[in-house]
């Protein structure tokens, strides 16, 4: 009986969302897309011997959006008009692995397509639509005496859970020494975030009596513990900013992170702090550097019953709504928001919407990349959420997902109203082959006041989106 249910429901839900001329990784959800999976290693077969592998992706993804502006990827909360849009996007990456031998790998990877919009490109269009195959990550990995090094075009961003994660590339050297005590370990980078005086460079030194470097460049370092439970993480981050340096003096900014993910079965538990702190670019106004200070913190507890899932989430990150004032305050900005990587939400933080996240696959074609500027439209709102959700595994197969959350600015500006609303969606997870999986979401947001603006008459415009996905790994 279960599995003529769960037939059933899936072939209901499959031509229900099909008919509405959609079809479509997990809808909404930058991880299935853009944060790289590990590519499969070969082993050599003789000494000397090179061997190729190759994994990879394949999603093709598309979405209804109801009271949009009108365009792909836009929330309109603002209630301008009542537009609406069905769009397609997909994506073609693979993973090589040359291993050359037992020690030594060169790695990357390349996209063929990167999250391309059906007909974006075809009569006069622009952006990544139009783009040959694009290199993202070519690095080599040495295992030696000492530890394991990767130096080249990597994978950066994420570096531990999905809160306040980008995932990018990054030109960096990194180590993880292996001479530490059991359970623990240990891993140390540079990255040259930008090079400003070498290989012809256009830009010229703040001050063109100053002989050093007008770089960008970072430096990470992390100590980690794993138990039998889970692991846990220390990490510092800082960066040293010279092209945007004040009187003559580099900016220099620091973050702490701490992070845990532990399984205490049947409960799980899983937190993330975030806090920067040192220097930040002068604010309007002012000459010095503005004295740096922001938070993010993230919290997803749950417990598992059966074939049920049961959880709860709560993340902040901290806003500025006195930009005036030359204190950098804002962990929550327009560039990132609260992580291209974390999608916990597919409204106000999934990737179509520019909402809370600033990951929408469609801005080039759309025009407005970056999170909503409603949200900073003096200075930063900042961000609040607490939600629930559940996972029903009704079989092997399939499964189904539900969750529901409150959003709120603990920094809205003066006449502004907190409430951002409450968003509520349904899901379902078809596993048709091993490596070929179904996903489809619908999700409905109920705009909060704090949309109103500053002028307490404007009408707000709730908000759903029907997203689904076919997505190919092998």
């Amino acid at each position: 009986m279960k599995k003529v249910l769960a037939t059933v429901a899936a072939l209901g839900l499959v031509l229900g969302v099909t008919a509405n001329a959609l079809a479509l990784d997990q809808p909404g959800r930058a991880t299935q897309v853009e944060r790289t999976d590990q590519p499969r290693v070969p082993e050599p077969t003789a000494p000397g011997v090179a061997l190729w592998s190759v994994a990879g992706q394949w999603v093709l993804a598309g979405a209804y959006l109801q009271d949009g502006l009108g365009l792909p990827g836009g929330a309109d909360a603002y209630d301008v008009s009542d537009g609406n849009d069905a769009f397609y996007i997909y994506s073609f990456k693979i993973l090589p692995v040359l291993q050359i031998n037992d020690k030594i790998s060169m790695k990357g990877e390349i996209r063929f397509d990167d999250r391309t919009v059906f007909g974006d490109g075809t009569s006069g269009g622009s952006g990544a639509s139009l783009r040959d195959a694009d290199f993202k990550h070519v690095y080599m990995e040495w295992v030696s005496p000492w530890g394991k090094t990767r130096f080249g075009r990597t994978p950066a961003g994420a570096w531990a859970g999905n809160f306040m994660n980008s995932s990018g590339q990054g030109d960096r050297l990194m180590w993880w020494p292996n001479m530490l005590p059991e359970n623990w370990g240990s891993l140390l980078f540079t990255q040259k975030i930008s090079e400003q005086d070498v290989g012809g460079s256009s830009i010229v030194p703040l001050n063109i009596n100053d002989q050093s470097d007008g770089d960008v460049d970072g430096y990470y370092v992390d100590l980690s513990y794993k138990a039998s439970f889970g692991r846990t993480i220390a990490a510092l981050w800082m960066v040293r900013n010279a092209v945007s340096e004040v009187a003559d003096s580099a900016l220099t900014t620091t973050q702490f992170r701490f992070y845990g993910n532990y399984d205490f079965s049947p409960f799980n538990i899983e937190y993330e702090l975030n806090y920067d702190f040192g220097d930040g670019r002068p604010e309007p106004g002012f000459t010095n550097a503005s004295d740096r200070s922001a938070l993010g913190f993230h919290l997803d507890g749950s417990m598992k019953w059966e074939d049920f899932t049961f959880g709860g989430l709560f993340f902040y990150m901290s806003g500025d709504d006195d930009p005036t004032d030359n204190d950098s305050n804002a962990m929550f900005g327009s560039a990132n928001g609260v992580g291209k990587d974390y999608n916990p939400y597919q409204i106000m933080t999934g990737d179509y919407m520019n909402m809370l996240n600033c990951d929408n696959p469609l801005s080039i074609a759309a025009g407005n990349g970056g999170c909503s500027p409603i949200f900073f439209e003096e200075g930063s709102s900042g961000v609040w959420s607490l939600g629930a959700y559940t996972k029903f595994a009704m079989s092997p197969q399939i499964s189904f997902t539900g969750e529901i959350g409150y959003f709120a600015a603990p920094d809205q500006p003066s006449g502004w109203d907190s409430d951002m609303g409450w968003e509520f969606g349904l899901g379902m997870d078809y596993k048709i082959m091993d490596n070929l999986t179904y996903n489809a979401h619908f999700s409905y947001l109920a705009a909060g006041d704090f949309f109103k603006g500053d002028d307490s008459t404007n009408d707000t415009s709730n908000v759903y989106l029907l997203a689904h996905a076919l997505s190919m790994k092998f």
